[in-house]
């Protein structure tokens, strides 16, 4: 445990010295966002192209309940949470780049004195789109996910111990969806995208996985191999719509289909209420099916009440 304090604690600091000094260059409240915004100076180009970013950091303390997670029975935690969030954009008339970067980290607190690290979350979702009609694009997009830390499914036995055992490391596993296809645009609410070419690459950088884990297969991957290839369709369903002054709507919604297995199913689901300048208080729902892991849905429930920034 002290040694992941000590690997968990720099990363904590450097977010939070991250978000200090950007805070110090133009941060002001803004009454329309009811939130305080950072302004970064980017280059202006001329004509008709834009670039755009947005920075949002936030840290809470949450209510945490899971169903069917590993090694681990249905249970009620606390948590210490940090979400980093950074959307860069590139527009022309019809030409859209964009790449949205979010980084979880976190420490859990069982109610019975087990405390464990929160499996950190990496996403980076990079998308290019050509606007086709006033509601129809063609579309190529990545959607990448991995972990840096060690994760560990902790359990007790009957004598008090703790039984740890080893889910996941540095890029192990190392998803990624390639998907080309079609956009729509769903006005005022999301963006909808259905690939009708899609690929699905699963990377293992640490082999010993298998030997940790006494697994003969990991998210798909054979032992002794470090990667697999599946090609299939998806779908991907984002939607950041604001419910009034206050509330805020976000789901992030992936399904990966390949030939002769049930479809992957990823989702994210987020209501988020603003109290005042600084407080925020949010309900959060994942759910995760991946017959390769395992063939149970997996679900989590947070509760967040905490400082948020939009930077």
């Amino acid at each position: 445990m002290k040694q992941g304090l000590n690997r968990v604690f720099p990363v904590l600091l450097l977010s939070i010295m991250l978000f200090t000094r950007l805070a110090a260059q133009d941060l002001s409240w803004d009454p329309a966002l009811h939130s305080l915004v950072f302004k970064p100076h980017l280059p202006r180009l001329s004509g008709r192209y834009s670039l755009n970013n947005e920075l949002s950091y936030s840290v809470a303390v949450t209510g945490y309940s899971s169903v069917n997670e590993t090694k681990d029975r249905s249970a009620l935690q606390l948590a210490f949470y940090q979400t980093l969030k950074y959307k860069f954009t590139f527009s022309s008339r019809r030409f859209h780049l964009s790449h949205d970067l979010t980084h979880d980290l976190g420490l859990l607190y069982y109610i019975d004195s087990i405390s464990k690290f929160q499996t950190d979350e990496n996403t980076l979702i990079t998308r290019l789109s050509y606007d086709a009609s006033g509601f129809l694009q063609f579309m190529a997009s990545s959607i990448l996910k991995t972990r840096i830390f060690n994760a560990w499914d902790i359990a007790t036995a009957q004598d008090g111990s703790q039984l740890r055992t080893l889910s996941s490391s540095f890029l192990t596993p190392l998803i990624c969806t390639f998907s080309c296809g079609f956009g729509f645009i769903l006005p005022k609410t999301g963006i909808l995208d259905i690939g009708v070419s899609s690929a699905k690459l699963t990377y293992v950088y640490d082999r010993g996985i298998f030997e940790k884990t006494g697994l003969e297969q990991f998210y798909g991957v054979a032992r002794g191999k470090r990667s697999c290839f599946d090609y299939g369709l998806s779908l991907h369903l984002l939607i950041d719509r604001a419910l009034g002054s206050r509330l805020h709507w976000n789901l992030d919604l992936l399904l990966v289909k390949a030939a002769n297995v049930s479809p992957d199913v990823s989702l994210k689901n987020l209501f988020a209420y603003r109290i005042n300048r600084f407080l925020k208080t949010s309900l959060q729902t994942k759910l995760f099916y991946d017959e390769d892991v395992s063939r149970q849905l997996k679900m989590e429930n947070l509760l967040s009440i905490g400082f948020d920034f939009h930077l």
